[in-house]
C-alpha cells in the first residue's frame, strides 16, 4: 500500500497521531512562500523543517527514511499561492503500539 499523502494551500493539522514523514513538496504560483513543519497538533510543537520556495517554483524535502513524528503533522504556511504536499506512513517506525 502506497504511503498517503495530503495537498493544502493553508496552515492546518495534516495527521494526529504517530508516523514517519516521507516527504514534503512546498511549491509556490505567487510570491515567495515558506512552511514551517510542526510534530503536534498546532504551532506550540516542536518544529521539524523549515522550507522556503521563490516565486514560481518548488522545493521538495526528503529527509532520507523519513522522520518520525510523535504527536502529528501540522504545517504553517506563508506567502500568496503557497501550496504544500505532504507524503508519510501513518505509524512510529519504533514499534509505538496504539491505544
Amino acid at each position: 500500500m502506497a504511503n498517503p499523502s495530503v495537498y493544502t494551500n493553508k496552515s492546518r493539522l495534516i495527521f494526529t497521531g504517530p508516523c514517519v514523514v516521507k516527504s514534503i513538496l512546498l511549491s509556490n504560483a505567487g510570491a515567495n512562500g515558506t512552511c514551517e513543519v510542526f510534530d503536534g497538533s498546532n504551532t506550540n510543537g516542536t518544529v521539524k523543517a523549515k522550507l522556503a520556495v521563490f516565486s514560481k517554483d518548488s522545493v521538495t524535502w526528503r529527509p532520507g527514511d523519513g522522520t518520525d513524528f510523535d504527536q502529528g503533522i501540522f504545517v504553517s504556511l506563508a506567502g500568496t499561492n503557497t501550496n504544500v504536499t505532504v507524503t508519510f506512513e501513518p505509524k512510529a517506525r519504533k514499534g509505538h503500539i496504539p491505544e
